[in-house]
């Protein structure tokens, strides 16, 4: 014991460093008891701070504790405990009596190693660290080889010992012995616990001989090269209300490892790996307070631009009602408004773009960080969804959102709603009337730029509900054996649900299946249904996106032809109405406002006929007929129904799109892509330009078999114009006509670009007005 005594305090006494209590004096007092003077430490021991950092941690979260302790500043203190013991263990001194009893923490931030009462002087630095710098420590004790323990005995603290100073094994301590001490201290920290626990030391020295502790806690993320080197008992972990570092789990597992030979070689290499994950834990929380100063600004984004909002509301509601001539004084009070939307619009962008560059910049500090991760996944997904709304390019906001949903961890709760909403599937719910038809399903792939169906899969009989279908646009084929086959095309939007209620449904609208002879050669049908119309910045006048029902109708698969047109004159004379037919025969423009121009039709003997026009131009029985008035257009229609029987009228302007676009927003009959061969229009002539024969071009037809819809002649509507439109989101169209002098005209033309050729093209024409490149087509109602 007196040795002990002189050697802890000489051994004390050559071990200078900020993390070890300095001693002054070694000497002997009259009464003959030896005595050695050390610095008072006034503080806490790790175990008391252990204690109550553990002790703050509620709901899965480390708190900071009352006295400003967190678990970072846990791990801190450990790391400069790991640097003293490095430091002696470089001048040749084993601790041999580690455990959190035995670091006191100071009351000004110091940490400090004491009771060095069992400390071990090996003198062979070079089993342990040769820096060549610094001289071993030499004590009495370790100078008489008649003072050192004997073999066999057992010394230290049993939760914390290694197996070899278990085993008394006192020739086989060296720092990987007080490696696997610190390594028991990690443990405790991380756990709140040591890592063996008894009733009685010998009870615990047993399970140190039996084997390795269960491990400290579930890991965040635990890589396969840990997971192979945890030779800790198979016992399965028990639950851990919050998850560990993967770092620190490992450095612990590391040093607890047990053979010495896999342990860290000394206190050193484990005060790196502590150190390491404390820089990027700094890093972590620096980068965290980035993110929230990008997270910040979110709301002032928002604010900005409802701002903006507001005053271009205000602005258009200034300019309402004023004309083009009236002065800019009567304009500018508008203009200030919308000026003022403007500059805020600008702000807002800055403010955004500043969130992105934060964003990054946090990235930078902490590439792993999840709270950044997360904020730029849920960035880049809203900006995929506008974009996907608007039908504009998605590919740059879907490999950012992919990227940094892909970085977030496993267990993240926004990682598995960012993988669902990118792999798009969706469901589908169609049921047919009457029931029983075969559903094919085929989907719309891109070939030379073209849309074009692939055959997907059969759905089996319908009714068919809650189908799986990956996000896209789809073909239905449906074949009953006593009904026409019906060509009903889907839209599944991300992770959406298709099911055909109506707007005033609560159930899905059974698709009416049409009898074999309801529907004549050239007539298609359209099912009732949703489509989106609008939304085409590069057509003309193109409506505002929205999604509308439009009830089942048939529409003419070509336009109404000269042959067709001269029947209905004929016939109007025959009926002794000739005035009538003059006055909706094709005219040329009148020179003047309300005046008829001259007939272009022959007329001669009570009937009409086709004749060279005043530019030698011969009008063929298969051109669509062309320089008719909305009025002759109209006419033409009620003379249809009443000779068939069947109610032939104008088409509303959302059903000549849907007619031509399908339900999906495509631009154009056959999808997003053009070419001039494609369609009847101005690039498509070798030749002078002219009309064509109705139908010749196959490739200008729509999913539901109509032809010329993107070129050759335009379309007469019963719609009168507005500039929005008559309808909103989610209602019904109405097909009621109106009065109005200007009517919508629809479609494409021989001598028009490729912007008229866009399916949500539209113009105004006045009713009595007359067009080389507007005709007609029909649609009538299902009863």
């Amino acid at each position: 014991v007196r040795a002990r005594f002189i050697e802890e305090a000489q051994c004390s006494a050559q071990l200078q460093h900020p993390g070890l209590v300095p001693v002054h004096e070694l000497g002997r007092l009259p009464d003959g008891r030896l005595y050695f003077t050390m610095a008072e430490v006034q503080g806490r021991t790790l175990l008391e701070v252990v204690s109550e950092v553990h002790r703050a941690h509620r709901d899965g979260q480390w708190h900071r504790t009352e006295t400003g302790w967190s678990f970072r500043g846990l791990i801190d203190a450990f790391a400069r405990v790991c640097e003293a013991v490095a430091y002696a263990h470089s001048r040749g001194v084993l601790h041999r009596d580690l455990k959190p009893e035995n670091v006191m923490v100071g009351d000004h931030g110091e940490v400090l190693v004491v009771d060095w009462g069992l400390a071990k002087v090996t003198g062979r630095p070079d089993r342990i660290l040769a820096t060549g710098e610094l001289e071993p420590v030499v004590t009495d004790r370790s100078m008489d080889d008649a003072m050192t323990t004997r073999l066999g005995a057992i010394s230290g603290t049993p939760s914390y010992m290694p197996p070899e100073q278990a085993l008394g094994q006192i020739d086989q301590i060296d720092a990987r012995s007080d490696v696997y001490a610190l390594g028991a201290i990690l443990y405790h920290l991380l756990s709140g616990r040591p890592p063996y626990q008894g009733e009685t030391g010998l009870d615990i020295l047993q399970q140190v001989l039996d084997g390795p502790p269960r491990p400290p806690g579930r890991p965040a993320r635990m890589s396969a090269t840990i997971t192979l080197r945890l030779d800790l008992e198979e016992e399965a972990p028990q639950p851990a209300d919050t998850l560990l570092p993967e770092e620190l789990v490992a450095a612990c597992t590391r040093a607890m490892q047990r053979s010495p030979a896999d342990r860290f070689i000394h206190a050193g290499e484990l005060a790196t790996e502590i150190n390491a994950w404390l820089e990027g834990a700094r890093r972590r929380d620096q980068a965290l307070e980035v993110v929230a100063q990008a997270e910040a600004t979110g709301p002032r984004v928002a604010d900005l631009r409802a701002r903006a909002a507001s005053l271009r509301e205000e602005a258009a509601g200034l300019l309402h009602g004023v004309e083009g001539w009236q002065p800019e004084e009567d304009k500018a009070p508008g203009w200030d408004k919308e000026d003022e939307a403007r500059a805020l619009d600008r702000q807002a962008d800055h403010l955004d773009l500043t969130q992105e560059l934060l964003l990054a910049a946090a990235l930078t500090q902490a590439p792993d960080l999840p709270e950044a991760h997360a904020a730029l996944a849920a960035r880049y997904r809203r900006e995929h969804a506008i974009h996907e709304e608007a039908q504009g390019d998605t590919d740059r906001a879907e490999s950012l959102l992919r990227m940094h949903a892909s970085a977030l961890p496993q267990s993240h709760s926004d990682r598995l709603g960012h993988m669902a909403y990118l792999s798009g599937i969706g469901t589908l719910t169609l049921e047919t009337d009457p029931p029983g038809a075969e559903v094919e399903l085929h989907r719309f792939e891109s070939h030379h730029r073209r849309l074009v169906p692939v055959f997907d899969r059969s759905l089996g009989p319908s009714p068919i509900r809650d189908v799986e279908v990956a996000m896209g646009s789809y073909l239905c084929i449906l074949r009953h054996p006593d009904r026409a086959e019906v060509r009903y095309p889907v839209q599944i939007g991300r992770s959406g649900h298709w099911s055909g209620v109506a707007p005033e449904g609560e159930k899905s609208h059974p698709i009416w299946l049409p009898g074999e002879d309801f529907l004549g050669s050239e007539e298609c049908y359209v099912p009732a249904g949703w489509f989106t119309a609008g939304g085409d910045e590069s057509a003309l006048e193109s409506l505002s996106r929205r999604v509308v029902w439009v009830d089942d109708f048939a529409i003419t698969r070509l336009g109404v032809t000269n042959q067709d047109y001269i029947s209905f004159l004929d016939d109007l004379v025959d009926q002794g109405r000739e005035k009538e037919a003059l006055d909706h025969a094709p005219r040329a423009r009148g020179a003047s406002a309300g005046a008829q121009g001259g007939l272009i039709y022959g007329y001669e003997g009570g009937h009409f006929s086709l004749q060279p026009d005043v530019d030698g131009d011969i009008w063929l029985p298969d051109w669509p007929v062309c320089m008719v008035s909305w009025h002759g257009a109209t006419a033409y229609a009620q003379w249809s129904s009443q000779r068939t029987g069947k109610p032939w009228r104008l088409p509303h302007e959302l059903e000549w799109e849907k007619a031509a676009r399908g339900v999906d927003g495509r631009h154009y009959p056959w999808g997003d892509g053009f070419d001039p061969s494609w369609c009847h229009m101005n690039e498509s002539h070798q030749n002078r330009r002219l009309p064509a024969e109705a139908g010749q071009i196959p490739v200008d037809e729509s999913v539901y078999g109509a032809r010329d819809m993107a070129g050759n002649i335009r379309d007469w509507t019963a719609t009168a114009y507005l500039e929005e439109g008559d309808t909103q989101d989610g209602e019904r169209v109405s097909t009621l006509e109106s009065t109005e002098a200007f009517r919508v005209r629809r479609g494409g033309s021989w001598d028009g670009d490729s912007r008229n050729c866009r399916a949500g093209n539209r113009s105004r024409y006045v009713s009595e007005y007359r067009v080389d490149t507007l005709g007609l087509r029909l649609v009538r109602s299902i009863p």
